[in-house]
């Protein structure tokens, strides 16, 4: 072998060791009964190969070890690929101390949305609309690039004490740091609490259709559970879109099941096993894939739920309480909604 052929496959085989490949794992369909993602533990204890080059080539071999049937996310021990270390810059770390609750919801927002917020506010996020049940509502933001709204946004929080920042630039493409931020605060601050809704500010949820329908608190609460608008679909290659994904950074050809990331409610266990999980798995930029890509691991399958909807709807009373929720809705729909379905209540359909 010549040395410019020698050049390129020594550089074929570094760049082959470089990429972080993950095991494909068995999916929710093929999980045995019972299954309590000890395949997502096996996946966590395998220790990454180092590369090393004593004049020729040399390539590492992987060694898998034996499976330790006493490992848990507490005892397992590796390198972490996505260490979230990311500080609070506003935290609410005692909003679930005097009483768990039953759901907590977590609203992706951007600074800039303070309407959207107070909208959510005063309509289906209000704490106390539904007294014979707790729930806490959070609103998540990263760092904004400018001191004034990062300013605006403290003040709001001192004044609702809802607002959540963790220390990372807060944009499109950081939607799924600000995602796990959420797994985070629930499995740290929260956990006890029986369900979370990851949801967006422009969405309007139906909150007695999703707590007294879909979670029904007089029923023993789920676990392992994740629901929602499931997506069966592969990534989009053209450069141009939106929700572009490189094949670097996702080379198959198909997602795994995942739930719109316009609304999803899971049991609160979830958001834990989410979050430890992500820390060995490597970072996509679309949040609601990248929640997928864990619960595969997690061997959870997310349940299709035909009351969550990802797409605008023409409002009519009877058409809204069918549902769970619906995207894109200003804060103005909001409020018109809200006040419409709550002052009708009497009528049926």
């Amino acid at each position: 072998m010549d040395q410019a052929a020698a050049g390129v496959e020594k550089q074929r085989v570094i760049e082959g060791l470089e990429r972080e490949e993950t095991p494909s794992l068995p999916s929710a369909e093929s999980c045995p009964a019972g299954c309590d993602g000890t395949h997502a533990l096996w996946y966590l204890s395998v220790s990454r190969p180092s590369t090393s080059f004593v004049g020729q080539l040399s390539i590492p071999i992987r060694k898998a070890p034996k499976a330790d049937k006493n490992a848990t996310f507490g005892n397992i021990r590796t390198r972490s690929l996505n260490p979230h270390d990311f500080g609070y810059l506003i935290n609410e770390a005692k909003k679930c101390e005097a009483e768990p609750p039953f759901l907590v919801i977590l609203i992706s927002t951007t600074h800039k949305e303070f309407d959207a917020r107070q909208a959510i506010r005063e309509t289906w996020g209000d704490e106390s609309t539904f007294p014979e049940v707790r729930v806490v509502t959070l609103f998540l933001l990263g760092r904004s690039t400018d001191a004034v709204l990062n300013q605006m946004v403290e003040q709001e929080s001192q004044i609702f004490h809802d607002v959540v920042v963790e220390d990372f630039i807060d944009s499109y493409h950081n939607l799924t740091l600000k995602t796990l931020m959420g797994m985070r605060w629930v499995a740290t601050f929260c956990s006890k609490a029986q369900y979370v809704l990851k949801t967006d500010s422009d969405i309007f949820v139906n909150m007695e259709n999703l707590i007294y329908n879909l979670l029904k608190p007089t029923t023993k609460p789920r676990r392992r559970y994740f629901t929602g608008y499931v997506i069966n679909g592969g990534p989009i290659r053209d450069m141009r879109s939106k929700w572009y994904m490189s094949r670097d950074l996702y080379p198959d050809s198909k997602y795994p099941p995942f739930c719109s990331g316009t609304g999803y409610v899971f049991s609160a266990d979830v958001a834990e096993l989410i979050y430890k999980t992500s820390l060995h798995t490597r970072l996509l930029h679309l949040e609601d894939v990248y929640v997928g890509v864990c619960l595969r691991k997690l061997g959870i399958h997310p349940f299709q739920n035909s009351g969550f909807n990802h797409w605008k709807m023409a409002y009519s009373l009877c058409r809204y309480r069918r549902v769970v929720t619906v995207h894109q809705i200003s804060p103005e729909e909001m409020h018109r909604i809200w006040n419409d379905m709550t002052s009708k209540k009497h009528l049926k359909c």
